[in-house]
């Protein structure tokens, strides 16, 4: 992020703020950088290097939610919004298209974001379904039916504004859960 923060650290806060609403929360901490370097996999295999922590992940938990925590390339004026006095990062839901369980999770998606739309309107930037030619369309979500790929904020949005935000999604995700 803008001030040097990273999507882990912003996974980690939002662990907690997930625990807050009593629901236990995994957080991947894995070097998946230097998963690729040992395995020569480049930066186009990101996706496949990560899909065996997720398939770990599933072999070990049952898990009700998997959250793929991302930060969009998104101009500032489009990244952020302020509620209740406070700048908080705009959020997107991915939906990889090309895949047998993209009609379970494109619902998923569209649920949580009726449910953040309903308290904040404005937070959210959608749910975008990605297929074709130039796009991944899969982005893991082959794996689960349960599975929401979040971009919150872009490179331009503070580590501050990222938590403004997920002090308002934790307890939306926390109700959809519960």
């Amino acid at each position: 992020y803008k001030d040097t923060k990273t999507v882990l650290d912003s996974a980690l806060f939002f662990k907690e703020e997930l625990n807050k609403y009593k629901v236990d929360t995994i957080v991947e901490e894995s070097d998946i950088s230097e998963f690729m370097k040992v395995n020569n996999f480049d930066y186009n295999h990101s996706y496949y290097a990560s899909s065996f922590f997720i398939k770990d992940v599933i072999d070990k938990y049952n898990v009700d939610l998997f959250i793929d925590l991302h930060r969009d390339a998104i101009k500032r004026e489009n990244s952020i919004v302020k509620i209740n006095d406070k700048v908080c990062a705009k959020i997107l839901f991915v939906v990889g298209g090309e895949h047998k369980n993209y009609k379970d999770n494109y619902e998923l998606a569209k649920n949580i974001n009726n449910s953040i739309i309903k308290k904040y309107p404005e937070l959210s930037r959608g749910v975008l379904l990605k297929n074709g030619e130039g796009n991944n369309g899969i982005y893991n979500q082959d794996l689960a039916k349960n599975m929401i790929l979040l971009e919150i904020g872009s490179h331009h949005t503070t580590y501050e504004e990222i938590k403004n935000t997920i002090v308002l999604l934790a307890p939306i995700i926390g109700e959809y859960l519960y």
